[in-house]
């Protein structure tokens, strides 16, 4: 059985909580840090901003539900690959929350510059309100697994990584991968629809 029963989903949101406000912080400090190389090293956000706009380009040509596909597939693996390797001492998902802020950050502070910010804000905003959070989720998960790694190399613990990975898959498809899946369309059918129009 690999969906979660709701009781069972608001226990491990509580066990999780402490780990995703620890999330945020990580990502927003990625946000501010983003902006200050906006402000700082034009250069070096010029980097940043083309090797995002080369990644963007991959996904052109595509129909709108193979585009929402190729997100759904982008994002679910991302977050997958942030919650096995938080097994690592949770330093991958430290990494990936930190380099998608300073993305974000450099890219929004960019795009505000040139097309205003209530059109950046459009552009992110529909999905965003879905994707981040289920990312969100996906990283705290990995964290909370590298903590538990941690805490086993100092003293023993009832609870396996083994099980602690089964409920982190649980969780992730009864949770996290819904949101993923409805992100991915609005992106594709009501972000583009927003947004093109303007460009």
């Amino acid at each position: 059985m690999i969906t979660m029963p709701a009781e069972e989903r608001r226990a491990y949101f509580q066990r999780l909580y402490p780990y995703l406000k620890i999330t945020l912080v990580i990502f927003g400090s990625g946000i501010i840090i983003g902006f200050m190389i906006v402000s700082r090293f034009p250069g070096l956000s010029d980097h940043l901003e083309s090797s995002v706009v080369g990644f963007v380009k991959m996904f052109r040509g595509l129909s709108k539900l193979q585009l929402a596909a190729a997100i759904f597939l982008n994002n679910t693996l991302k977050t997958v690959l942030a919650i096995l390797l938080g097994s690592v001492f949770g330093i991958i998902p430290v990494v990936f929350l930190l380099a998608n802020g300073i993305a974000l950050g450099v890219v929004f502070s960019l795009s505000a510059q040139s097309r205003g910010v209530w059109l950046s804000l459009l552009s992110i905003v529909p999905h965003g309100i879905l994707e981040l959070p289920a990312v969100f989720l996906g990283t705290s998960i990995g964290l909370m697994i590298g903590t538990h790694v941690i805490k086993r190399l100092f003293r023993p613990s009832a609870t396996t990584l083994g099980a602690e990975l089964a409920g982190a898959l649980r969780f992730f498809c009864t949770v996290i991968l819904p949101l993923l899946f409805i992100a991915a369309l609005i992106e594709a059918f009501l972000t583009s629809a927003l947004v093109a129009p303007r460009q």
